[in-house]
């Protein structure tokens, strides 16, 4: 994927964000290195949802198109991200000269992360390795932001971790860390306006479709660590209970 040709799709990647201000920044600054790593054409869109600080501004500033909602639900945000960049054009400006009549909607590379995680550099390239061994869905696996010193919190949240991971295989699943065909996605008709588990949902519909599903253990994304999350049932919660 270092040379793009003609068959290579643009890429679209949805973050919603409620209120992340303070991770919103580097976290397209992530996404942006990625995507030059792997010379992909990169449409970038957050979904500032319900937000009252700078999100939307921010994201601007660091180069992502936004659109605003006001749901307060990342299901309804993921998939308000995903509806408008398939029906939306984007202006020529905006892509690479080669880019200036993006592919149809079925040829097109979805992914989505979130606002306070950070892909890794080769994040779209590992992507491109098993979309071109056939796969129509790949879910990735998280882990934690490093900290310095004992980390038993860290510690005891890997050992359960992989208790679901088999040799280059699991059974996770993170709006983190997720990425499609658009026309798998839309075959199953996107997310649900769900206020939490929305991937899990996906991927349940998804696994039940004909499209050909990857699980990746080597793309991790690296996630926060806050216990208060926006999602009510989310992965902060799973890491407060561990550090109840």
């Amino acid at each position: 994927m270092t040379a793009r040709s003609a068959q290579d799709p643009q890429v679209i990647v949805v973050i919603p964000a409620h209120d992340e201000s303070e991770t919103i920044a580097a976290a397209l600054g992530s996404v942006h290195a990625a995507a030059r790593q792997a010379d992909v054409r990169l449409r970038l869109l957050v979904v500032a949802d319900a937000c009252t600080d700078e999100t939307a501004a921010i994201a601007r500033a660091a180069g992502a198109e936004v659109l605003e909602i006001d749901a307060n639900n990342v299901g309804a945000a993921r998939a308000a991200g995903f509806d408008h960049a398939l029906t939306s054009p984007v202006d020529a400006a905006d892509l690479p000269a080669s880019a200036d009549h993006p592919p149809p909607a079925y040829e097109q590379w979805l992914a989505t992360t979130d606002a306070d995680s950070h892909v890794p550099p080769d994040w779209f390239a590992k992507q491109a390795e098993h979309r071109d061994r056939g796969a129509d869905v790949v879910v990735g696996t998280v882990m934690l932001t490093p900290v310095a010193g004992a980390d038993p919190v860290g510690l005891a949240w890997a050992a359960d971790y992989a208790q679901k991971i088999t040799g280059s295989r699991h059974s996770h699943i993170h709006g983190a860390n997720l990425a499609f065909t658009a026309r798998a996605y839309l075959a199953v008709k996107g997310f649900r306006s769900l206020a939490d588990d929305e991937d899990v949902d996906l991927v349940s519909r998804l696994q039940r479709s004909d499209a050909v599903l990857v699980t990746a253990t080597d793309m991790p994304v690296m996630t926060s660590r806050r216990t208060t999350g926006r999602a009510p049932r989310g992965f902060a919660r799973t890491l407060g209970a561990l550090n109840a």
